[in-house]
């Protein structure tokens, strides 16, 4: 859920973003599309397995093709193909068994980038072109790869495998716990405006709104499917999330008016793009994880 009306695009694209996030329609449409979506994920979350790993892969495929897609728009030329393949991948040595080999994929990914960019005809760009491949499978793949990386924690902290499926529950809950509570707040009270360079909706209060849904969201899953947080551990996540998810909704509203576009795609009615409706969970999932993994359980 965003606090802003995206700003206009050249060819009036950010206008119709505008005009749908104004509109009750859009409303209706988000509504509907998130009582469909929330139950199938905690089904897809407490199955885990591949077919939790199937329902990732498909985000990470959708919001590389989406990223993609922008930077084209910006006259750059990735490999979109290797860069998708390089995303599953990443997702594949993630799940359990093969965790290790991640600083050796990440390291051939980036090699096979640079080999395949000297068969390329034009001379120009071509470290933009690089840059821009290797970002989109950082950004998208590696950041996606902690929802395997949370569902599959408990085989590295000596918990029963079904308590993976509350670590992946409680990242999507505080995310948009602090997503409800940034768009509330901020629709209802927002005054103070100071990145309208890259979100001009974005309020000082609105940012307060989501930090405090955030932490209430963190003590109300504790006390419903999280008992293995304490109640510091609660606070200190929920700010943690509260402001993480926030610059990871900032980071994609940058992106998006670098590249003159209102929402990555039309793809989730009523939210836009697959980039749109993961990009605060891209930055509070991997904080979740390692918290968990470290704070919580004391493995390094």
């Amino acid at each position: 859920m965003r606090e802003d009306a995206r700003p206009a695009a050249p060819g009036g694209g950010a206008s119709a973003g505008a005009g749908r996030e104004s509109s009750p329609w859009a409303l209706a449409w988000r509504i509907a599309s998130g009582v469909v979506f929330v139950p199938v994920l905690v089904l897809l979350a407490r199955a885990g397995g591949i077919a939790f790993w199937a329902f990732v892969a498909l985000e990470v495929t959708l919001g590389l093709t989406e990223f993609y897609r922008m930077m084209r728009g910006r006259g750059l030329n990735p490999f979109q193909p290797l860069g998708i393949g390089s995303g599953l991948a990443l997702l594949w040595v993630s799940y359990r068994p093969l965790t290790p080999h991640v600083g050796f994929l990440m390291t051939g990914v980036l090699l096979l980038v640079l080999a395949l960019e000297l068969r390329r005809p034009q001379a120009r760009q071509r470290v933009e072109d690089i840059a821009v491949t290797s970002f989109g499978v950082l950004y998208v793949g590696w950041l996606s790869a902690h929802f395997v990386l949370l569902r599959e924690l408990p085989w590295q902290v000596g918990r029963g495998y079904a308590d993976g499926a509350s670590f992946v529950l409680l990242a999507f809950f505080l995310t948009w716990s602090c997503d409800t509570g940034a768009y509330t707040v901020g629709r209802l009270f927002g005054r103070n405006r100071p990145w309208t360079h890259i979100s001009p909706r974005k309020s000082v209060e609105g940012a307060f709104g989501g930090l405090l849904f955030a932490v209430a969201a963190a003590f109300v899953a504790r006390r419903w499917f999280a008992p293995y947080l304490a109640v510091h551990d609660a606070a200190v996540l929920g700010l943690l999330v509260g402001v993480f998810a926030q610059v990871g909704d900032l980071v994609e509203s940058l992106l998006k008016r670098d590249a003159a576009h209102a929402d990555s795609s039309d793809f989730i009615p009523g939210h836009g793009g697959v980039l749109d409706r993961f990009d605060s969970l891209y930055f509070a999932a991997p904080l979740v994880y390692y918290y968990l993994q470290i704070v919580i359980f004391g493995v390094p």
